[in-house]
């Protein structure tokens, strides 16, 4: 495992654990592994600039998904952000799309264990708003995804 590989397993347990617990992913574990993945890219990723196109790749993606709906909150785009800083550019969109491709199975599987698949309805006839999900472990998976699975790929010849 390279010194990344190791940062992205504490970005995901870390970031599971406090969106869990207190509902956020903290500044304080997102910005400093942006930073890490950012200075890693230059021995660790194919080109020294990956780790900030990852950055990038990662906010554009995931911004307009933050406005749109429950989708992704901010905490979630940050920590997109900084697996993109540590994987590169076309691993931080895979983890978008991975994130929103589990997202919802996962969240059909929470409101049916709790018994609240009903509210599905209600929410989508605007009764009721919707109930913020813990995406932290969704996405963690995500990442886990993206890191093992490095096809299919998005930009030939990069």
């Amino acid at each position: 495992m390279t010194p990344p590989d190791v940062l992205l397993v504490v970005l995901a347990v870390i970031a599971s654990y406090t969106d869990i617990r207190t509902r956020k992913i903290k500044n304080w574990l997102t910005f400093p592994m942006m930073a890490a993945g950012i200075v890693l890219a230059i021995p660790y990723q194919h080109h020294p600039w990956d780790g900030l196109l990852g950055v990038v790749a990662a906010m554009i993606v995931c911004l307009p998904l933050s406005q749109v709906g429950p989708v992704l909150s901010m905490g979630d785009v940050k920590m997109i952000m900084a697996a993109g800083a540590l994987l590169g550019p076309e691993a931080a969109i895979r983890v978008t799309l991975f994130s929103v491709a589990l997202i919802l199975p996962v969240a059909i599987v929470v409101l049916v264990a709790r018994r609240r698949l009903g509210r599905v309805l209600d929410v989508l006839k605007g009764k009721e708003a919707p109930t913020m999900m813990f995406h932290a472990p969704v996405i963690s998976v995500a990442i886990l995804l993206a890191r093992v699975q490095p096809l299919p790929v998005l930009f030939p010849g990069y």
